[in-house]
């Protein structure tokens, strides 16, 4: 059984809430706040989730929820984007491969102290799903000499710093999606 701690934190209105679950095509579950908004449509961009969802450890902290941006992601992903990413920009030498550690490290943290800020206790939560909230990095990736995924660290790169996000703009400029 989960502890609810009173003094969790819900920082969205019933209006973003509704938006998320249109744009999700489901209700938004374990939302945190609306952390970023569309500066010209207004929808919101990017949300922050509990890292502990419906039972399980949920690894990924900020979620993108633009229907322009994920829809341009994925045309890069399916192009092999990460890979090459990964080859191209974050070689074993390279100090993109240092922002990208440390970018990963930071998400972990924030998403500890998110579980800790939240209606949820480690003491009820099975060890192995606790180190996959206490050690792994951006979207659950345990190598954080990698990319998972780049809507996740785009997502990230929205609200955060994140050098996945920093190069994704300067190669294809999808700051004019909003």
């Amino acid at each position: 059984m989960i502890k609810l701690n009173q003094d969790s934190k819900k920082l969205y209105s019933q209006q973003d809430w509704d938006q998320v679950k249109e744009l999700l095509r489901r209700p938004p579950h374990g939302l945190i706040s609306v952390e970023k908004y569309h500066p010209t449509l207004g929808h919101p961009m990017v949300i922050k989730v509990e890292p502990w969802v419906r039972g399980a450890p949920f690894p990924t902290l900020f979620w993108m929820t633009c229907p322009i941006l994920k829809k341009e992601i994925s045309h890069l992903e399916s192009a092999g984007w990460v890979g090459k990413l990964e080859e191209e920009y974050f070689s074993k030498q390279s100090e993109n491969l240092s922002e990208l550690r440390a970018h990963h490290q930071a998400y972990l943290q924030e998403r500890i102290e998110a579980f800790n800020e939240s209606s949820y206790s480690w003491e009820d939560i099975p060890g192995p799903m606790v180190k996959i909230i206490k050690e792994t990095g951006i979207g659950g990736i345990h190598d954080f000499d990698h990319i998972k995924c780049m809507h996740l660290h785009y997502g990230h790169h929205l609200v955060r710093e994140n050098q996945v996000g920093k190069i994704m703009d300067t190669l294809f400029d999808l700051k004019r999606f909003y």
